[in-house]
């Protein structure tokens, strides 16, 4: 029966733009039901989520306006949901054009209607600092609508609570955020069958399309079941090596910040020399 509703569901007549199975009208539901709400920093450098410009083939700023980009199709009998939250800029450290990053959910039906099992943020995906974080919907509060996501300052990694942001080793910061105003989310389709206009996304000036896979293999499934709380999705080797490099972040932006002090302070006191020197110097 279970099996007989999730197809009718599925598969009831409509378009399929992207041909995974799932109507355009499902996707659009379930992206529009699990929305996260996203908490941006309100000093971000780079303002907040980037619209870009249809039918380019590279990633061309339209707007600074915060557009979230989705992503649904079938994985084991359920859907996966993406969400993108695509900047123009990375404003970290070592600062670079275009940050492509996401959460994503992992949703099932119960008697006819979509609930999320799973949730996973993805922060410094791939690094040496990667931070993912999945957890169960129900521990997060967020079975039957979306999670809450924390997005790191200038950095814009994603994190499922406000205190994880502190833990990687790319020294992210979520204070003093706000609650994102999303003005639409648009479908980008499948990687095989992009939507109209989103040729950009497979532009080799980021790894957005390479985040189109699932994030739930049937391995992180069953840890997540098997655990309490938020589980790090990250190899041992990086567990281990994080708090180093998070210690090392630390003093690296102390000596950053002590001299930029330093410098301020001589700078303070040259003026200060130069305005004695006026005064009381001899004048030939």
């Amino acid at each position: 029966m279970r099996t007989f509703l999730l197809a009718l569901l599925m598969f009831a007549g409509g378009a399929d733009s992207d041909g995974d199975s799932i109507t355009d009208e499902v996707e659009q539901q379930v992206l529009q039901k699990f929305l996260p709400r996203f908490h941006i920093a309100v000093a971000d450098c780079d303002l907040m989520p980037a619209e870009f410009l249809p039918g380019a083939q590279k990633p061309t700023l339209k707007a600074k306006n915060g557009t979230i980009y989705g992503q649904a199709f079938p994985v084991d009998g359920g859907i996966e949901v993406h969400y993108y939250h695509l900047w123009s800029m990375d404003c970290g450290r070592i600062q670079h054009p275009l940050d492509a990053e996401h959460v994503s959910g992992f949703l099932v039906q119960v008697k006819g209607e979509w609930r999320a099992r799973y949730w996973y943020s993805a922060a410094h995906e791939d690094t040496i600092c990667d931070r993912g974080l999945a957890a169960k919907a129900s521990e997060l509060y967020a079975e039957w609508r979306g999670l809450d996501v924390w997005v790191s300052r200038g950095k814009h990694a994603s994190f499922l609570s406000e205190s994880a942001c502190r833990l990687g080793c790319g020294s992210d910061k979520c204070d003093r955020s706000e609650r994102l105003v999303v003005p639409q989310i648009v479908n980008l389709g499948e990687p095989g069958k992009l939507a109209v206009g989103s040729d950009w996304v497979a532009s080799e000036a980021w790894p957005l399309k390479e985040k189109m896979q699932s994030d739930f293999p049937l391995s992180l499934r069953a840890t997540i079941d098997s655990s309490k709380g938020i589980v790090a999705v990250t190899t041992p080797d990086r567990v281990v090596t994080q708090p180093v490099i998070l210690a090392g972040s630390s003093t690296i932006d102390a000596l950053a910040l002590a001299n930029t002090k330093t410098e301020g302070a001589l700078a303070k006191s040259k003026k200060k020399v130069k305005a004695w020197l006026g005064a009381h110097w001899p004048r030939r």
